[in-house]
């Protein structure tokens, strides 16, 4: 059985969006903490505040291609 990833579907878009977030932050040694179990719906960036502008125009370039 592959293993997978349990995503709520009426939370589902926030929890993609955090999780390719997450994803992007690593690159600049940052971090997303994601909770969306047992009714809880948080995201919280932890790292430099400075770097958010370069995190989210590399988000960008996921979702346009360039």
């Amino acid at each position: 059985m592959e293993k997978s990833i349990p995503i709520n579907k009426q939370n589902a878009n926030a929890e993609i969006v955090a999780r390719i977030i997450k994803v992007a932050s690593k690159k600049y040694d940052c971090n997303m903490h994601i909770d969306f179990q047992h009714g809880h719906r948080t995201m919280k960036f932890v790292g430099e505040e400075t770097l958010k502008p370069f995190i989210a125009l590399d988000v960008n370039r996921i979702f346009h291609g360039e």
